[in-house]
């Protein structure tokens, strides 16, 4: 049975194109739960000295020529940062219940989904970054970090990079796409306010989809109304749709014509 397992692991490694070995910049750690339209492993890597952990989920369908377009996935907040990916039984499941049904939505549609924890969170060490005033800016390294190593996934289209965030994850996104050229187009949910970030240092040049439920409790729509009137002052042409009836969380019918709006979106761009 070990023996059954171990041709399982090595199989998985050489199919992302990974190193079972520290050496290697982005490492295999293990397989995670399988999804409808996806295979998931979790890899880990190194950023600025803290071993930082995400999920990687690789469609099960056919692989295009080029490899799949990959969207790297930023999370929103997490109370208790420790808990992320852990689902309401008490199971390590990553990204957790929420999250889980984002790499559904985007494998389904043809992406590798890259689903970072961040430093602190989970497993990933750094828990003393997340209760300091720039978490975000420490969080948004990590980002910027990982993107330099997905070329290492072998079924990946590097051509073709693009970046989701939902709620505090919309001020790590901007921050990693401010530093990096990497990112072809972004879609923001619900994003956290980010009008301070963008009068220090200007809009990003990506198209940007904006999705925002018109009564979110959570983060006001104001906050995505302030940033696609950011861009348009800058000759951006952001797109912007409104959600009436749609929570903080997109339940329901409003997350698949989001996720269809962006996917959409996203191949409206991509090059060959």
């Amino acid at each position: 049975m070990r023996w059954v397992v171990a041709v399982a692991w090595f199989a998985a490694i050489a199919a992302l194109g990974l190193s079972a070995c520290s050496q290697k910049a982005l490492v295999y750690e293990r397989a995670l739960d399988d999804g409808q339209s996806f295979t998931a492993y979790l890899v880990s890597y190194q950023s600025s000295g803290l071993k930082v952990h995400a999920m990687v989920a690789v469609p099960k369908a056919a692989m295009p020529a080029a490899g799949f377009p990959v969207v790297v996935a930023n999370h929103g907040y997490v109370p208790d940062p420790t808990k992320y990916g852990i689902s309401a039984d008490g199971v390590d499941s990553r990204p957790g219940d929420y999250y889980r049904s984002v790499p559904e939505l985007y494998t389904s549609r043809g992406f590798i989904v890259v689903l970072p924890d961040y430093r602190g969170h989970n497993s990933s060490e750094g828990l003393e970054f997340t209760v300091t005033p720039e978490s975000v800016d420490y969080y948004a390294e990590d980002i910027i970090t990982l993107l330099g190593l997905l070329r290492e996934l072998q079924q990946s289209d590097m051509n073709n990079v693009f970046m989701w965030s939902h709620s505090m994850g919309g001020g790590v996104s901007l921050r990693a796409m401010l530093a990096t050229d990497i990112i072809k187009a972004a879609s923001f949910w619900a994003t956290m306010s980010v009008g301070e970030t963008l009068a220090e240092n200007g809009t990003p040049e990506v198209p940007v989809v904006l999705h925002h439920a018109v009564e979110d409790a959570s983060t006001t729509s104001s906050n995505s109304e302030v940033f696609a009137e950011a861009l348009e002052a800058d000759g951006r042409s952001p797109v912007f749709y409104s959600y009436d009836g749609a929570d903080h969380y997109f339940e329901g019918a409003a997350r698949e014509l989001a996720a269809d709006r962006d996917a959409t979106f996203f191949r409206s761009l991509m090059s060959e």
